[in-house]
């Protein structure tokens, strides 16, 4: 059994996104993939990503003090081609972990500018398109009828092909929630009628034809139940008469949105589909040109793709009222006592377009999961805000 406190996959994409692909050792810039020779389909990846403090005693820079959960965070890692990768292996003297550190923010900061004045310059860039939970990649939308909606994928930016033909293979053993398509560039989605379809094209890169449902059924803002309104402070507002206030229709919009956005995805043990990853993405993408592209796929899946109530089987779009996903911007770079100011630009059936600043919960560290059978063998307390 191995002693070494690994990357997950995860945690490895992650830093390859935030690298650009690129070394991030100084003055290298060396790309760290390409095509193989092996076959039409191989990819050539001689990127690494490296451990700043050694996985496993007797490595480089290793710590004793700290912890597995710490020597495998995101925090820990370097993306490097494989020559730096074995170079900063066999000099710890030369390159201490504060060097390796500001070699990572250097780097970051360089391939968030680059990316941002392509923007800003008007360059053509790939549209970023979700398949399920797991699958994001560069694409382009090639057509649509009442049934399907066809792509052209370039690249992969989480997952990668082998990730996309065993989605395809496994899809009817798939959750309902997990099977959809998200398009950014649209800020839609739709939940998949059948498993997609994947076809190598003679110039490179994929045709993928993805079955789908139509729309999914929204309410009228104005339709929008009752709900305890809550201050700017999040907290709970009393009425005169020592009742508690609230709101519905319009006026419960807001709250909504932020319940939802503010939501860890499986932090609720009676319904373990509801939520967002927002906290999991902050953790490996914050700062990155990557990360607001990210969360708005995320914001797009609570506005289009249903879910169920276990507890009454009833299917809703989180949002209940939104249509469409026209932006989310970020206001501060790190969360406040765990809220993080955004801005958001949406179509809201009954208002049409509908633009506000809200504040969503982002917690620094993993959300407690408690089981159902946890909960119903402890003690009861009363709900605080």
């Amino acid at each position: 059994m191995s002693n070494r406190d690994e990357f997950s996959q995860k945690t490895k994409d992650a830093l390859r996104l935030r690298a650009s692909n690129f070394c991030s050792f100084r003055g290298c810039e060396r790309t760290t993939s390409g095509p193989s020779d092996e076959s039409p389909d191989a990819v050539n990846m001689t990127g690494k990503a490296a451990h700043i403090h050694a996985a496993a005693p007797r490595g480089r820079r290793y710590l004793v003090a700290m912890t597995p959960e710490e020597r495998t965070d995101i925090s820990n890692g370097i993306w490097l081609c494989a020559h730096h990768a074995d170079l900063i292996d066999r000099d710890e003297v030369t390159y201490t972990a504060d060097l390796l550190r500001a070699m990572k923010r250097e780097h970051e900061l360089h391939c968030d500018r680059r990316h941002r004045d392509a923007l800003r310059a008007g360059e053509a860039s790939a549209d970023l398109i979700a398949i399920g939970p797991d699958i994001v990649f560069n694409g382009e939308f090639l057509g649509a009828d009442r049934s399907q909606w066809r792509f052209h994928l370039q690249d992969f930016v989480d997952g990668d092909l082998h990730d996309l033909l065993m989605f395809v293979e496994c899809f009817e053993r798939a959750p309902a929630i997990d099977r959809y398509v998200l398009i950014n560039s649209f800020g839609d989605g739709r939940v998949l009628s059948t498993a997609p379809s994947v076809s190598k094209e003679r110039i490179g890169g994929y045709t993928l034809t993805c079955p789908v449902y139509p729309s999914a059924e929204r309410i009228s803002a104005a339709e929008l139940p009752t709900d305890f309104a809550l201050s700017e402070d999040h907290d709970l507002m009393p009425t005169e008469d020592g009742g508690i206030a609230e709101v519905a229709g319009a006026d419960a919009l807001p709250q909504t949105i932020k319940r939802c956005l503010s939501s860890q995805k499986g932090e609720s043990p009676f319904h373990k589909d509801f939520g967002t990853r927002f906290a999991e993405y902050f953790r490996l993408l914050a700062g990155s040109p990557w990360f607001e592209q990210i969360l708005k796929l995320e914001v797009i899946r609570q506005a289009a793709i249903p879910c169920i109530d276990p507890l009454d089987n009833r299917q809703y779009t989180p949002f209940l009222c939104v249509e469409r996903v026209y932006g989310i911007e970020l206001l501060a770079d790190v969360p406040s006592g765990n809220w993080l100011p955004i801005r958001l630009d949406l179509e809201v059936k009954g208002l049409g377009r509908w633009q506000r600043e809200l504040s969503i919960c982002v917690p620094k560290e993993a959300v407690k999961r408690t089981s159902l059978d946890e909960l119903m063998a402890g003690p009861l307390h009363p709900i605080q805000s």
